[in-house]
């Protein structure tokens, strides 16, 4: 009995530490550990069998993510609605009348009314001289020969003359220059001049001119100059540059009748001496004249206004040449300047 009761505790013992003692294969793995290869049951009972153990891996369960998914959201739409038609029944319409406002209209402006402004007509800048001796100036002392310098338009004739007057009057030298074979109506020229005096020096006139195909004189320039036989040429500047008698009415190659003749223009007087206003015919005749003595131009005056009537008589309608021109107030006699313009009048 005391035999049963030790070999029955020893047994009892053996089984209990047996069921305390769990094999580590069936223990659960701590979480997070890396998956590994399990003992299976079987090969926990192969062993038990006395069997060679085979171990069978046991692949734990993988995560497939799933990709996310994008979800729309449907907002409402606004739908038109069909237009809410009105439909007769009984109702009574009533109209609105609107009375209208007052509205303010532009204020009215001041309109400037025209005043008479006095109107300044310019008078027109006068033009150079039809015959225009730039070289020898006035009182020059010349030596011969000398050559001069001008600007020339030449006459109907195509002819440009030249005079040297002594102081009593003589011929010194004259020359008629042909241009007529020229393409060019006005020009310049530079003749020489040849003359011969008796004494050291001498008072002289160098007159230049043009004609037309009746002979009349078309225009008329001079210089005075003193003439030497022996020192040296002792030259002073040109004074007259601008055509000295402009004619503003009558107009060139208008016909004028009534036998009386206003005209009118403008004046740069050479000299003292009074302006003489001619109406010469195709033969030469002098059928109307006048006189009128005009001042020299003033203040920022280039000329001088002036206006006449010429008397004149004739029998039928004739071509004439207003001439305008003034005489020498010295002791050499001629014209020493004279501006012209052809003209018809009747009785």
């Amino acid at each position: 009995m005391k035999a049963f009761k030790a070999g029955g505790w020893l047994s009892l013992g053996i089984l209990l530490l047996a069921a305390c003692t769990r094999p580590a294969a069936l223990m659960p793995a701590p979480m997070g550990a890396t998956a590994s290869v399990l003992p299976t049951a079987s090969a926990t009972l192969a062993a038990a069998a006395g069997e060679p153990a085979t171990d069978t891996p046991v692949v734990p369960p993988t995560y497939t993510p799933e990709p996310p998914t994008e979800t729309v959201q449907v907002l409402p739409s606004h739908t038109p609605t069909d237009a809410i038609t009105p439909t007769p029944d009984d109702t009574q319409l009533v109209e609105t009348i609107f009375a209208p406002t007052a509205t303010r209209g532009p204020l009215p402006t001041r309109t400037r009314r025209p005043t008479a402004t006095p109107t300044i007509t310019p008078t027109p800048t006068p033009p150079r001289a039809s015959l225009m001796i730039t070289r020898p100036g006035l009182l020059s002392k010349i030596l011969s020969p000398y050559q001069m310098e001008a600007m020339v338009t030449r006459g109907m004739d195509g002819i440009v003359y030249l005079d040297l007057i002594g102081e009593d009057g003589r011929t010194v030298a004259s020359q008629a220059l042909d241009y007529r074979s020229s393409l060019y109506q006005r020009f310049w020229i530079a003749p020489l001049i040849d003359f011969e005096i008796s004494g050291v020096a001498e008072t002289a006139r160098l007159v230049m001119s043009t004609k037309d195909e009746f002979g009349r004189s078309m225009a008329v320039s001079s210089v005075d100059l003193v003439l030497l036989s022996l020192g040296s040429n002792e030259t002073t500047p040109s004074l007259i540059e601008m055509e000295p008698y402009l004619i503003r009415y009558p107009k060139e190659d208008s016909l004028v009748s009534g036998g009386l003749m206003w005209v009118s223009g403008v004046a740069r007087p050479v000299n003292e001496s009074p302006l003489i206003l001619e109406l010469v015919d195709e033969q030469g005749n002098v059928v109307g004249s006048n006189r009128i003595q005009v001042p020299a131009p003033t203040g920022d005056l280039s000329h001088t206004p002036f206006g006449v009537e010429i008397e004149y008589t004739v029998s039928e309608i004739t071509g004439v040449r207003l001439v305008i021109r003034q005489e020498s107030v010295n002791r050499i006699p001629g014209t020493v300047a004279l501006s012209s313009m052809t003209l018809f009048v009747a009785p």
